[in-house]
């Protein structure tokens, strides 16, 4: 038998050296040195405590951290808010409800606008008629006033120009011309047909005014309330023409006649018209100083002087006068 091969002892290892321990890292620069609180001392057996101080930069950090969050988490809130928002107005669109909604919407919409196509169109319209009246009045103002003949200034459709408002007086004051002719001849047309008719009952025309004799009998005021009545007044002579003219006249229908001559509160005789007789025609038996005496009548048996003074209820016809207005002149 072979014998075994003897073994190689083992190398003895070597003890490994002790590591030094790792110098300890350094704070960083910028971090900034921890505030000490002073520590509270309850009684001699306590042990000092030491509450350290946040850091400052940490505590703004913190709070920027924490706004980030919020807005994050609010803006999150808000798009969920507005997508079920238009999920609901989707919802809503498609329902029944929400498409008779949209008819109805469509249908204003298209009822606005056609009311203002037909407003446009409308203005445009009358913009058109102003211009065409406008040119009808130059037409008829130069036919009238040559001046305006080689002024031709025709308007715009949105604007009048400075000539414009000239022609527009002119205009004005012709329209106003013939509005107070034709008043005017309104009325003179009115006389004309009053005359006529008078003139058809009995009325007589001299110089400028014409009279009625009446032939029915009434009291002195009766016979000036029934001469109102026509339009005219108890008969005032102003003249010795027409003094004579009734003369004529009452002799003629040899009848007694009232006239507006009468005595006032002070015993004086005076004309309807309110002026003084500058001449006196009484009849020499006349009694006109006579107490209750006071109205004046013209006799038929008389000359000249046919002014006799009776008492004013006694009946009699009487004589009217209307004298020329505004419309005869």
């Amino acid at each position: 038998m072979e014998n075994p091969a003897p073994t190689k002892p083992a190398k003895p290892t070597k003890p490994k050296k002790p590591t030094k321990p790792a110098a300890p890292a350094e704070a960083p620069a910028e971090a900034p040195a921890k505030a000490e609180q002073p520590a509270t001392i309850t009684d001699e057996k306590t042990e000092r405590v030491e509450t350290p101080a946040p850091e400052k930069g940490t505590e703004s950090i913190d709070n920027e951290a924490s706004r980030k969050d919020s807005a994050a988490a609010t803006a999150a809130t808000a798009d969920e808010t507005h997508a079920s928002g238009f999920q609901s107005m989707v919802a809503f669109i498609t329902s029944p409800t929400g498409e008779r909604f949209v008819v109805l919407e469509i249908f204003i919409l298209t009822a606005m606008t056609l009311l203002i196509f037909l407003l446009y169109q409308k203005e445009m319209k009358k913009r058109v008629e102003i211009e065409m009246a406008m040119n009808m009045i130059r037409n008829i103002v130069v036919g009238i006033d040559s001046n305006y003949k080689d002024k031709d200034d025709t308007p715009a459709l949105n604007c009048f120009k400075p000539l414009d408002f000239q022609i527009l007086a002119a205009a004005q004051n012709l329209s106003e011309e013939m509005r107070y002719l034709a008043k005017r001849n309104d009325q003179l047309q009115k006389e004309i047909d009053t005359l006529t008719r008078n003139l058809k009952d009995g009325w007589v025309i001299f110089s400028n005014a014409y009279y009625l004799f009446s032939a029915e009998l009434r009291s002195w005021m009766d016979s000036q309330k029934k001469c109102e009545r026509e339009g005219a007044k108890l008969i005032s002579i102003e003249t010795v023409e027409e003094q004579f003219f009734i003369n004529h006249q009452v002799k003629g229908r040899r009848k007694f006649f009232w006239i507006g001559l009468f005595k006032d509160k002070n015993e004086n005789w005076k004309w309807l018209s309110g002026r003084l007789p500058e001449d006196e025609y009484w009849v020499y038996y006349s009694l006109h100083d006579e107490l209750n005496h006071d109205c004046t009548a013209m006799t038929f048996d008389c000359i000249d002087t046919c002014w006799i003074a009776v008492e004013c209820h006694l009946q009699m016809p009487y004589i009217c006068k209307k004298v020329p207005n505004d419309a005869w002149l």
